[in-house]
């Protein structure tokens, strides 16, 4: 068993690592998508969080909430499957698999929030344990999102920036796009 679980172990790390592909740019496109994979893992746990804390708060900002969540898992998705197709052409379903994957933890985190969170939303008042109000899990999950976005997000978009390409145009005009489809949604609300 040992021998077995030891075999296993190192066809799994290298086969993580990307060590049995054949070309550099295969490695270092793996080596993105494990990246992104287990990033927007991690990501999409507050995610739910903040689909649920947000229903619970009010049904229309639940919506909003979730429509705002749901557009932009797309790229995501996009994100861990380009990469992964690239380091793996001849694995399509690894990359289905690995975006799919990915976002389940923003179920998972929405049912924690349920869970943790259901009997605070149904207490008139909030104050008995101001720690835990809705306000402050979801500004919580606020937070989160943007230190993941002001200290990943933005320096590796300005990084694939070439002038040849205008990509700095691009790279602001979709900063600017994003802040105000906010806004807007912002105003809906």
């Amino acid at each position: 068993i040992g021998i077995t679980v030891e075999v296993l172990l190192h066809s799994l790390t290298r086969w993580s690592s990307g060590s049995d592909l054949d070309t550099k740019e295969q490695r270092r496109a793996w080596r993105v998508a494990m990246l992104l994979f287990v990033s927007l893992l991690f990501h999409n746990f507050p995610e739910g969080l903040a689909v649920a804390a947000s229903t619970l708060e009010s049904q229309k900002l639940g919506i909003t909430v979730t429509i705002g969540i749901m557009i932009h898992n797309i790229p995501e998705g996009i994100a861990i499957s380009i990469p992964c197709l690239m380091a793996r052409p001849d694995a399509p379903w690894l990359s289905f698999f690995l975006a799919s994957f990915s976002g389940l933890a923003e179920p998972f985190g929405a049912w924690v929030a349920l869970f943790f969170l259901r009997d605070i939303a149904k207490e008139e008042d909030s104050y008995k344990n101001p720690a835990l109000c809705m306000e402050n899990v979801l500004a919580f999950v606020a937070g989160i999102m943007i230190t993941v976005a002001m200290y990943e997000l933005f320096p590796e978009g300005k990084r694939h920036c070439h002038a040849k390409s205008n990509g700095m145009f691009w790279y602001v005009t979709g900063t600017i796009m994003g802040i105000v489809v906010m806004i807007l949604t912002e105003l809906g609300t």
